[in-house]
Formats: C-alpha cells, structure tokens, sequence
C-alpha cells in the first residue's frame, strides 16, 4: 500500500475537528485497513498519537484509533486546510515529483502561505 496524501490530510483535518475526549476510529468511504495503516504511518511521523492494533511494530495495524495531533500534525493540519493551496501542492510538489518527503510538502505549503499573507499585506 501506498500513502495518499489525501487521506493522510483527511485524517489530520478530521481530528484537529474532534472534540478532547473522542478518538477518530473512521472516514466514511475509507476501509479500516486502510484507515489502520495511514494513521499508523502518521504516528510514526510524529504528526498523532494513535492507539493501534496490532501493537507489534513491525506489523501493520488493521485497527487505529487517532487520539489527537501532536504540535507537528497541527502546524500540518493548519497548513494543508486550505483547499485551494492542497491542490496547488498537488499538482506542484506531488504529482509531477517521483520522490519528495513529507517535509517538503510540509515546508512548500507554509511558503506559500506566507508568500499569500505577503501579497495580502502588499509586501
């Protein structure tokens, strides 16, 4: 399985939304293995902290419950919330590039937020 940076953006904007005491266990249309790995694959970047099954590491999960985004998953969240500039990611950093890292994706959206907030202030 491949990651899907929808999806992936999909959970951190579903669980930024959540209240304190509720954990995301699903996204409607998205299979729990599916779900399981991609908030696996979160956890493991540091951007969630998650409950997953099984815990063996070297396993994947096939059950997740996300609990909150760390201080990472939140500037990611606050990032890529915009859906006009996650499509201009998309088309600009993710599809035309065989090889990127989610830091790249990550540091090109907050330039161009802050080249947008420039543009507002007329700088």
């Amino acid at each position: 399985m491949k990651r899907d940076m929808n999806l992936i953006r999909a959970i951190a904007l579903a669980t930024a939304e959540l209240p304190s005491d509720q954990p995301l266990r699903e996204l409607p249309g998205i299979d729990q293995p599916t779900f399981a790995a991609h908030a696996q694959w979160m956890h493991e970047a540091g951007l969630v902290h998650a409950a997953l099954s099984p815990k063996d590491s070297l396993r994947p999960a096939n059950m997740a419950l996300v609990y909150r985004l760390t201080w990472q998953g939140c500037e990611f969240a606050d990032a890529a919330k915009n859906d006009t500039l996650w499509a201009k990611a998309m088309t600009s950093v993710i599809k035309p590039s065989a090889s990127w890292t989610f830091s790249i994706l990550t540091d090109w959206l907050k330039a161009e937020i802050t080249r947008s907030i420039g543009i507002q202030l007329g700088s």
